[in-house]
């Protein structure tokens, strides 16, 4: 089989697992277990059938590092225990060389969806108060003030920024 046409499979799966993660996290505020362990997983899989060897130890440091920093925010109530574990098995696909461009992705991303839910949320109850209807309406945690902005989405959408350019998923560009 075309090693193009693996790598791009192993992306989509990857893209595909941030993405539900992205998706349980905005929509309950957890991320599942089972997504962190197929993510870590899929990267020895997809590092087994790739012609080119992967450096574990570059890997595995990113890992560390990303799991160190993450536990700390975790320690002071900053994240939550999906989102230390979701951004572990993305540090562990990245690396460590790609390690400041995922930071920085993550960063950007969780600006500009911080800032859309303030807005959304703003304007949501701004228009249901207007209509008297702001206790008889039931909206997901997302939209509700004072809820905390789920990390799991930027740490998803970094991931996905920053993956389309490592070269075990086909080194896209």
């Amino acid at each position: 089989m075309n090693t193009y046409l693996i790598m791009e499979v192993f992306f989509w799966v990857f893209v595909a697992l941030l993405a539900v993660a992205a998706m349980s996290d905005a929509w309950r505020l957890t991320i599942p277990n089972a997504i962190s362990m197929a993510l870590a997983g899929l990267f020895a899989v997809a590092v087994f059938f790739h012609p080119i060897s992967v450096d574990w130890p570059l890997h595995l440091a990113a890992m560390g590092i990303a799991f160190a920093v993450a536990l700390v925010l975790y320690r002071f109530g900053v994240m939550g225990g999906g989102d230390l574990k979701l951004l572990t098995a993305v540090a562990l696909w990245i690396g460590l060389y790609d390690l400041p461009q995922l930071a920085i992705a993550i960063a950007v991303a969780g600006g500009v969806f911080a800032l859309a839910i303030i807005v959304l949320r703003r304007l949501l109850t701004g228009v249901l108060v207007a209509q008297g209807s702001l206790t008889s309406l039931a909206l997901p945690r997302l939209l509700l003030p004072g809820e905390p902005v789920p990390y799991g989405v930027a740490i998803s959408a970094g991931g996905i920024w920053v993956a389309r350019g490592l070269p075990h998923l086909g080194g896209f560009v």
